[in-house]
């Protein structure tokens, strides 16, 4: 694949990544970077994740992907609608991206939706990672209009960048996303406003493992949750009640409920392994 100018619209964690990782692979013979962040910025040029921090996408564009909060992605799609250049995001949330695309008046054809299921609970370009995206799924959820050709470059990106590539409906992907990494934050988010600094030196890996994702950026998680509100609430329901039904165990010493749903879980959790 041969991308002469690659411009990444926000040099952060996931832009700075995709940048390094284009970089190593030898994808583009340009990498342009757009950040509005001085800091940010400064550090992506002298780590040489991009050759030249620009405000505007170049003429000479043709390839632009888009790592900024997945509530400003459509803003940008639309703005940049009439480029020649084959624009991707990489929103954890499609389904409110793709709807605000639709709605424009001329229909939008170098736009395809895309989400890397990869990332970290840094952030900032100093967390970029080139392997960040080794062996991650990518979801795309094109639109009707799409060009082919558009469509067939995105994914040639994602394939020598070494990840695995699903096609799904937006809807699809938010469902299942509010399941996977969503939900889960929020849990962790919830889940730290107990802890004092009490329980800190009483802490091991399960607490390590469990409360990771709370470190994660709470701006731009509290966009996600917004974004995703619909979907994530309907996971947020079905988690309660499988809480209140393994609280509800413990409460009356119902031994063969409460290990019935563990058992299940720990199987689940089993057969994810095989898979992995």
């Amino acid at each position: 694949m041969a991308i002469r100018n690659l411009v990444v619209v926000g040099v952060g964690l996931i832009g700075g990544s995709l940048a390094a990782a284009v970089r190593a692979k030898g994808l583009a013979q340009r990498i342009t970077g757009i950040e509005p962040n001085p800091q940010s910025a400064s550090y992506a040029l002298a780590q040489g994740l991009v050759d030249d921090i620009v405000d505007e996408l170049p003429v000479d564009a043709d390839f632009c992907a888009l790592c900024v909060p997945s509530d400003l992605v459509g803003e940008w799609v639309l703005k940049l609608a009439d480029h020649a250049a084959t624009v991707i995001d990489v929103g954890s949330v499609k389904g409110p991206i793709v709807e605000a695309v639709q709605a424009a008046p001329s229909p939008v054809t170098n736009f395809i939706p895309c989400h890397p299921i990869s990332g970290s609970e840094k952030s900032g370009p100093s967390a970029a990672d080139a392997q960040l995206f080794e062996s991650c799924a990518v979801v795309l959820t094109p639109l009707p209009q799409t060009d082919e050709q558009k469509l067939a470059q995105a994914r040639e990106l994602w394939q020598q960048l070494g990840t695995q590539i699903y096609l799904m409906s937006p809807a699809e992907h938010d469902q299942a996303l509010a399941v996977t990494s969503h939900l889960p934050h929020l849990l962790a988010f919830a889940f730290m406003q107990q802890v004092s600094d009490v329980h800190t030196p009483l802490t091991g890996g399960g607490f390590r493992d469990f409360t990771r994702i709370a470190g994660a950026n709470p701006e731009l998680w509290w966009r996600i949750l917004r974004l995703n509100k619909r979907s994530v609430m309907d996971s947020a329901e079905r988690f309660v009640g499988d809480l209140g039904a393994i609280i509800e165990a413990i409460e009356h010493d119902n031994s063969a409920q409460g290990l019935a749903q563990l058992r299940h879980a720990a199987e689940k959790k089993a057969a994810e392994k095989k898979h992995e």
